[in-house]
């Protein structure tokens, strides 16, 4: 049942910070420059939302979805997800299960997945803590 459905809210458009046109549905952030990029909270990146287009250069416009639900790229082979895990992203940007307190996540998911490059609904919640009350 993996991605049924996206009705993505508070998009935000910003110049790509590179090449994303391989990242469309992975998390994002937002880089120094101004501009939006891929980006991996557990190496502590603040992810904003999950890119929604596939910017092919450098300065083309990337589109994130910062609430509601999107389509999120993740990797549940090492640990499985289930509907309501909190997810944080990995080193390939894909939507990772967090369990540990303090780790950053910015999603929960919708759907279960089993595989990496799964894409599944999630809703979007902004950077946060577990563990940390908002």
């Amino acid at each position: 049942m993996a991605g049924v459905q996206s009705k993505p809210a508070g998009r935000l458009s910003r110049q790509a910070a590179r090449d994303l046109s391989d990242y469309q549905h992975h998390a994002a952030v937002i880089n120094t420059d101004g501009e939006f990029d891929y980006g991996d909270s557990s190496a502590g990146a603040v992810v904003l939302g999950v890119l929604q287009n596939a910017p092919d250069a450098q300065g083309r416009v990337a589109e994130i979805a910062t609430a509601g639900t999107s389509l999120l790229r993740v990797d549940g082979a090492s640990v499985n997800i289930a509907p309501g895990d909190h997810l944080g992203s990995n080193s390939n940007y894909h939507g990772v299960k967090v369990s540990a307190d303090d780790d950053l996540f910015f999603a929960v998911a919708l759907e279960a997945a089993t595989a990496d490059d799964d894409l599944i609904e999630v809703m979007l919640l902004g950077p946060r803590y577990l563990g940390v009350s908002a």
